[in-house]
């Protein structure tokens, strides 16, 4: 999982004013700086662009400069193992940014950025939660100043937390988060550093085709003519995904190219790895001559780096080969040196990281008191400038109350004249909405029941004209029985007119007819299919039908329904209303 290489917003963009006296975090930075350098002299890794500071004067140096040597000195800290120097520093920085008054939006994106680079030493240390809480803090700034890339950041370095935790699938919504931001902006070394991850999600669940496809579209982010590091990588992996899945000749094609890399641009690290993957290639072709070769190869590049990580993993390798093929005495010695160097490794190890879990405690326990003694003279500041409001409140209030008492006697005599006059023009108005609204519901129940006529009207009209269409069709359709089946012309002209008829029935009637009845009675429908939620489309429609007074063989005449079906559909729907015999279906109705 890579991550640590994703911890930096955009930090050279900001533009602040140069300074004229040293800042504290900067010389701080320094400072650890110094004393890093000065125990281990013969370092030269990472000193870079940092080395200009030591001949640089603390009061000639920019705001901006600062920010950006001090961030470099955090991170080589982070590169020597000094966890606890590193987040002094970068908590000095974001005290020195939070308390700044206005802060601009370059100032919240730097907090941002300091928020995550601490959160990442604290998911270094074991301090998971509170890593958490880092990231999310960062995000909210991300937020609030819509930094779309430093939120794919957060999301990724928030997913490695979830995947470490074994949590994949909320690991990999976070993943896929930041790449659909990554893929807007068009970051491909974000995009890289995604995709890898979602590989090792995969290759967690055990679906070896899957983080195959990912890795792939991991190696389309890189610049094959730059990115020579990742690429070996990159092929190293896949060539361990294709081996997984038993497609040795690809596997040892892909090993092969890391190989070649590694071994151009000198990544002796990586080459051992590599050479121990090839190795193994061989072994399950049974190639065992190529096998000693490589494993060989491991050796003596372990020896020579003498970096004891890597000595172990080749001593564990290769005495497993060896114990495998019969060559015990081999197979001894190299587990022998491994028991040995592993036991004096784990030992250094937990001392060394109790240490630094023990500073960085350190430093979290500072700049927790630095908090309170803050706090504390934050609240002895509130207290005197409480006494001066409550003085001056005191004088403030002594004049509003005699001004008060002197409006109160002068506005009581006005205020009493006012309430006359208003209550006899309430009471007028008053009166006229009264009358108003009396005359109103009056309009309202004659134009209610000027348009229940016309309603009325119009559904016996559409049954009449039904009957008439219906009696119509009937009597063509004994024309056409009695018509001789020769005649074609003649039968099919009758069809058609039977078809005409059927089509004018079936047309819009009933529509309108519903859209009039809305019109009207706007909340019937609503009201009950609040309290009748059973009631199916057809009942509705009779029950509309009935609310207008129309009998049974009206409806049916509407309906195009049989008499018979529409006195049933009246039986059912009594039932689904929970009517008694003796209730009155259409008074019912009127309720609604």
């Amino acid at each position: 999982m890579r991550f640590l290489l994703s911890l930096l917003f955009i930090v050279n963009t900001f533009t602040l004013p140069a300074a004229n006296t040293a800042y504290s975090f900067f010389i701080k930075a320094e400072s650890h700086y110094k004393s890093v350098i000065a125990a281990s002299p013969q370092h030269n890794g990472g000193k870079r662009a940092i080395d200009s500071v030591l001949n640089l004067k603390g009061d000639s140096v920019s705001f901006q400069k600062a920010f950006h040597l001090s961030f470099d000195i955090g991170l080589f800290m982070l590169e020597q193992g000094k966890h606890a120097k590193a987040l002094d520093i970068f908590n000095d920085m974001r005290q020195y940014i939070e308390a700044k008054t206005p802060k601009t939006k370059e100032d919240e994106n730097r907090i941002g950025s300091l928020y995550l680079v601490i959160g990442a030493i604290y998911e270094e240390t074991g301090l998971w939660n509170d890593a958490l809480a880092m990231y999310m803090n960062s995000l909210q700034i991300c937020n609030s100043t819509d930094n779309q890339a430093g939120k794919a950041r957060v999301y990724n370095n928030i997913g490695v937390l979830y995947y470490k935790r074994n949590e994949n699938n909320k690991a990999e919504e976070l993943f896929n988060k930041a790449i659909i931001i990554n893929k807007s902006l068009n970051i491909r070394p974000e995009l890289f550093n995604n995709y890898n991850n979602l590989v090792g999600v995969y290759k967690a669940r055990h679906n070896t085709a899957k983080a195959l496809e990912y890795e792939l579209i991991a190696l389309n982010q890189l610049d094959i003519n730059k990115n020579f590091y990742d690429l070996s990588i990159v092929y190293s992996n896949i060539g361990n995904l294709y081996q997984d899945m038993g497609n040795l000749p690809v596997a040892l094609s892909y090993y092969q190219q890391a190989a070649d890399i590694q071994k151009s641009k000198s990544f002796p690290v990586g080459l051992i790895r590599t050479y121990l993957s090839i190795s193994s290639v061989y072994e399950s072709l049974k190639k065992n001559d190529s096998v000693i070769v490589y494993i060989n190869e491991s050796l003596n590049l372990a020896e020579y780096l003498n970096n004891p990580s890597q000595k172990l993993v080749v001593y564990k390798e290769s005495a497993r080969y060896f114990e495998k093929t019969g060559n015990y005495k081999t197979a001894y010695n190299l587990y022998s040196k491994y028991v040995i160097l592993n036991d004096s490794l784990e030992k250094l190890n937990s001392l060394t990281k109790i240490e630094q879990i023990q500073a960085v405690y350190q430093v979290i326990n500072k700049e927790k008191d630095n908090k309170i003694l803050q706090q504390k003279v934050n609240l002895q500041q509130l207290a005197i400038q409480r006494q001066r409001i409550v003085l001056i409140g005191a004088v403030a209030i002594f004049i509003l109350f005699i001004y008060f008492v002197f409006n109160l006697i002068r506005n009581n005599r006005r205020e009493r004249e006012k309430n006359q006059m208003i209550m006899k023009q309430a009471d007028l108005l008053h009166e006229q909405e009264k009358s108003f609204h009396l005359n109103k519901e009056h309009s309202l129940e004659l134009e209610l029941d000027y348009k229940n006529r016309q309603l009325t009207s119009y559904a016996l009209h559409l049954a009449r004209n039904n009957e008439f269409v219906q009696k119509t069709t009937d009597d063509l359709k004994q024309i056409l029985l009695g018509t001789n089946p020769r005649e074609k012309e003649r039968s099919e002209s009758i069809k058609q007119m039977i078809s005409d008829l059927h089509q004018y029935s079936s047309g819009h009637d009933w529509e309108e007819f519903r859209l009039y009845f809305e019109e009207v009675h706007q909340s019937f429908e609503k009201n009950l299919s609040s309290a009748f939620p059973d009631l199916s489309p057809n009942d509705k429609k009779i029950c509309a039908l009935l609310k207008l007074g129309l009998s049974t063989k009206e409806i049916a005449s509407i309906t195009f329904r049989e008499l018979r079906s529409v006195e049933s559909a009246r039986n059912r729907l009594r039932k689904k209303l929970g009517l008694a015999a003796e209730v009155n279906i259409h008074t019912f109705l009127s309720r609604y």
